[in-house]
């Protein structure tokens, strides 16, 4: 069995490293994102569910009778 030659520091090579480096980084991403999920989880299972401001009630004119008639 005949090994050819191998372009060690051609684009070949490097392109194989950077295409690797790509695919950690993209796993290291999709990883730190299951992270914030389950960290997310996990502070709302101990400290319950993120606290919603309350809607800013809106005044509903009416009209008042009593006062009319005086």
């Amino acid at each position: 069995m005949e090994i050819g030659s191998q372009n060690i520091g051609g684009s070949t090579c490097l392109g194989l490293i950077i295409l690797g480096v790509n695919d950690l980084m993209g796993y290291i991403e999709k990883v730190l994102e299951k992270l914030k999920q389950w960290a997310s989880k996990v502070v709302e299972a101990l400290l319950g569910p993120e606290m919603q401001p309350e809607p800013e009630l809106i005044p509903i004119p009416v009209e008042d009778r009593s006062r009319r008639y005086r």
